[in-house]
Parts: C-alpha cells; structure tokens; sequence
C-alpha cells in the first residue's frame, strides 16, 4: 500500500492486525445487514405467495373447477401454442 492509499483509509499508523479487525468489524455490519434484507425479501415472497394463491383459489372455486382440471386445461392450452 502506498502512503497515500494509507492516508486515504486513514490507516496509517495503525498495524496490520488493527486494519484486518476493523474490516472484519465493518464485513460483521455489512453482512448483518445483508442477512435482515434477504429475510425482509424471504417475507415479502412468502406473503406475495400466499395472496397470489389465494387468488388462485377463489378462482377456481368461481369456476367450480378442480385443480386437477384447471391443470388439464393449462395443459392443453400449452400443447395448443406450441
């Protein structure tokens, strides 16, 4: 590292040790961080799920439809596009 690369971290006199622990120090907060938003996303997918199913449902029950059926339809609608 050059010293202005040094001065630029504001690390100069600190040892190696020292710069490594207050990185690993900021990774920790990153990390922490980083692990909030994926559970905050892993929530926001379960209740996305969980509406877009129960939007499915009701729209089989309006149809009177099985999921068996509703299957047997997607089915021979995809074989009809290709």
């Amino acid at each position: 590292m050059d010293k202005g690369a040094e001065y630029k971290y504001g690390q100069k006199d600190k040892s190696y040790e020292e710069q490594m622990e207050v990185l690993d120090n900021q990774i920790a907060r990153v990390q922490g961080k980083l692990d909030s938003l994926l559970r905050q996303k892993d929530e926001v997918i379960a209740r996305k799920q969980e509406q877009e199913l129960k939007e499915l449902y009701q729209l089989l029950q309006e149809h009177n439809l099985t999921i068996r059926e509703a299957s047997h339809i997607i089915d021979a609608q995809a074989g009809q596009s290709t």
